[in-house]
């Protein structure tokens, strides 16, 4: 059957006609894994219709098979099955084949019975799954150390573990017209407003694609401005991460098979905090985000301010250091400018490289490259050593971003900048710079500015470059509901008075 044809299916008539379009629909010819279990029960045919693999042999036996064989009575209906036969812990009655098809492939076993309408979702799931492990990119020095899986359900429990109350609502959703991807929209209700959940749902049904493959492509299809070099979605794998979003007003999105969480909206501070950041005393992350901020520039303006000042603003130079860099690039063949641009895009390879590569070879992988290479251009005479301390300085800025999106976009701004300050001094970085500048300023997430509430300015939690004490931190962001702004009511030190 044409997979274009079953959501117009319906699962009506003779037990004959149900199963015959279940086996069409399911190609059991075809498919080995495509299991059909034919039993009675109270002496009516039944067959039993899941995926083999993704259902658990132990369920299916001890909660469905046993109670079915074992049934006896005159009377046979959906309620008489879920409610006195079948003890599973969760079951439902469907009357559409295209739901069927999607319980079945989710994990759960369809019952079909003579004199029964429809057919019986039973939850049976028991596929193969990765355990909760610590996080691979957001690693934290103080804090949990648990990240989301690819199971959508535990990734919920592991949320509800942390807020343990009824306000935290997981709200179901799907996506993909040919094969259905199933989502979470989780948020706190009276904290996330009302027109960002409006608006997240209309997105998503009017995501019209066959299949979606990952939470990236998800992300690709729901941000606002999909040429701006800056995220507008955040993604997060830690779940102590998404309840500060929850608690901020934003709204996760949770798909299934992905380990991680989607927030939106967001601002562009939150691509600068580090996980752990709120788990520091103030003085420790205040300190940190200063850190973090210095190696930004490092890696932004570094090497531009490098090829202009040797390129075209050589005044600018102090005398010795400019006799030390002129006597170094005349034993070099190749010019500053280009020779910046390939170590930038030769450091990125190397990083590119060690990502790539097996874990245990990563970090060798990077030192023997950097040091190898970086030692033979300089003993070759291809590049001066000055440099290869310039384009070092920027690279380790670079990897102080605690977002990984962020960081490529930061490295593809500085290839832009190196671009324009070597081929027009000063006046092009300062115009590129500009132009970025002015494009960030205005881009939006989820039509909430991104930049805000720096630009334009909001009110908002003391959390914003630095890093303000905890019992300073008496509002939530702007991007909360404007009712549930408080955080407390009172001095959160309330023990001094």
């Amino acid at each position: 059957m044409p997979l274009e044809a079953i959501p117009a299916a319906a699962l009506t008539g003779g037990f004959d006609e149900k199963t015959n379009l279940m086996d069409q629909a399911m190609h059991r010819s075809d498919c080995e894994d495509a299991m059909r279990r034919d039993i009675t029960i109270m002496g009516r045919r039944a067959a039993l219709y899941y995926i083999d693999g993704l259902c658990s042999a132990d369920k299916l036996h001890h909660y469905i098979l046993q109670p079915c064989l074992r049934a006896q009575g005159e009377y046979m209906s959906a309620d008489v099955l879920l409610k006195k036969v079948l003890p599973v812990s969760s079951a439902s009655q469907t009357m559409h084949l295209q739901t069927a098809l999607e319980g079945i492939y989710n994990g759960d076993a369809a019952l079909m019975c003579e004199e029964v309408e429809g057919a019986l979702l039973l939850d049976t799931r028991g596929f193969a799954k990765r355990g909760v492990q610590p996080p691979s990119t957001e690693m934290v020095v103080q804090g949990p150390q648990e990240a989301f899986t690819e199971s959508l359900r535990d990734n919920i429990v592991l949320l509800r573990r942390i807020m343990r109350t009824p306000a935290l609502i997981s709200e179901d959703a799907h996506v993909g017209s040919r094969i259905s991807t199933r989502l979470a929209l989780l948020y706190l209700d009276g904290v996330a407003p009302a027109e960002y959940l409006t608006e997240i749902r209309r997105r998503i049904a009017g995501c019209n694609v066959d299949y979606v493959s990952s939470i990236g492509m998800l992300e690709q299809l729901l941000e606002d401005s999909p040429f701006a070099l800056v995220p507008q979605v955040l993604s997060t794998e830690r779940p102590d991460r998404a309840a500060s979003f929850l608690m901020d007003g934003q709204v996760l999105i949770a798909m299934e098979n992905a380990p991680q969480m989607l927030a939106l909206p967001m601002n562009l501070l939150h691509l600068f905090h580090a996980p752990d950041d709120s788990a520091l005393r103030w003085q420790y992350g205040s300190f940190l985000r200063i850190l973090r901020l210095l190696g930004i520039l490092l890696s932004l303006l570094v090497p531009a301010l490098f090829v202009a000042l040797t390129g075209f603003h050589t005044e600018g130079i102090p005398l010795s250091l400019l006799t030390s860099v002129q006597e170094a690039q005349s034993r070099v063949p190749i010019a500053i400018f280009p020779a910046t641009l390939s170590m930038l895009l030769v450091f990125s390879l190397i990083n590119e490289a060690c990502t790539r590569v097996p874990a245990v070879m990563g970090g060798s992988l990077g030192v023997v490259s950097a040091l190898i290479l970086g030692q033979a251009a300089s003993a070759a005479d291809l590049v001066s050593p000055l440099l290869i301390v310039m384009v070092a300085l920027s690279g380790l800025g670079s990897f102080v971003m605690p977002d990984y999106p962020m960081s490529m976009a930061l490295r593809i701004a500085q290839l832009l900048l190196v671009l324009a300050a070597g081929i027009a001094g000063y006046y092009g970085l300062i115009l590129t710079l500009f132009v970025l500048l002015l494009r960030t300023l205005s881009l939006t997430s989820l039509g909430a500015p991104l930049c805000a509430p720096i630009s334009p300015a909001r009110a908002r939690n003391p959390d914003a470059v630095l890093r303000y004490p905890v019992w300073r931190q008496r509002l939530r962001t702007y991007l909360a509901n404007p009712f549930s702004m408080l955080r407390s009511r009172g001095r959160m030190r309330g023990w001094e008075e």
